[in-house]
């Protein structure tokens, strides 16, 4: 059924007028889906593994909250937390080149986290600032910059940069990424209207997909 589902998404971006192969882009991201979806299932899981590690850590050495226990390894955890969420993304840009994965995908993160936190930021501003004018800039901002992330991730440049990256990025094309993002959505939905279970398949393609659709814009910057 959720090969289905792809497939007439797939049929109906493809025959849509948009410059930007939305259709191509969502049937490359289930082609690697199927090639190496135990590598991508192991790399999705990894942050639910950390959170029942840290709650099962909580427990068994009776940590209590506000400690000073409690607060060095909570912070500690959101500092993990950060390093691992950044080395998932690097993990799925890895699997899309056809790359390894290996520990220095995830350790190499550590030095990033300051630029990927002040971006982080510096992108909630600016788009909170642009629903607060009129609402439609915060849309503009919203996927003007969402490959800032990515592009300290992948490229290790600093907050700044990696907006203005991310700008030249999306020029041109954000209505194309409005629809890319329409059909992220519908997959979500159709995730759901299949008891849930669908969620298993649509959430890691939709993951997927979104890193392909930057590997396609990195490629054409070249």
């Amino acid at each position: 059924m959720t090969e289905e589902i792809l497939t007439e998404l797939e049929v109906k971006t493809v025959n849509n007028d948009s410059g930007l192969f939305i259709g191509n882009t969502i049937r490359e991201a289930w082609k690697i889906f199927k090639a190496d979806w135990i590598s991508i299932y192991a790399v999705f899981i990894l942050p639910w593994i950390l959170v029942a590690a840290y709650s099962f850590a909580q427990s068994a050495f009776k940590i209590e909250q506000g400690t000073t226990a409690y607060w060095v390894w909570y912070v500690a955890y959101i500092l993990l937390s950060m390093v691992l969420g950044m080395g998932v993304t690097n993990a799925f840009l890895s699997i899309t080149r056809g790359k390894k994965i290996t520990a220095e995908t995830f350790t190499s993160m550590l030095p990033r986290v300051f630029n990927y936190l002040a971006a982080q930021f510096l992108m909630t501003l600016i788009i909170f600032g642009g629903f607060i004018l009129f609402i439609i800039p915060g849309f503009i901002f919203s996927i003007k910059y969402m490959f800032t992330p990515y592009l300290i991730i992948d490229k290790g440049m600093g907050p700044v940069e990696a907006l203005k990256a991310s700008g030249k990025l999306t020029d041109g094309i954000k209505w194309d990424l409005v629809g890319f993002m329409a059909v992220i959505i519908i997959l979500m939905y159709s995730g759901i209207l299949a008891l849930f279970v669908g969620l298993l398949v649509t959430i890691p393609v939709m993951i997927v997909a979104c890193v392909v659709l930057y590997n396609m814009l990195i490629s054409r910057q070249k």
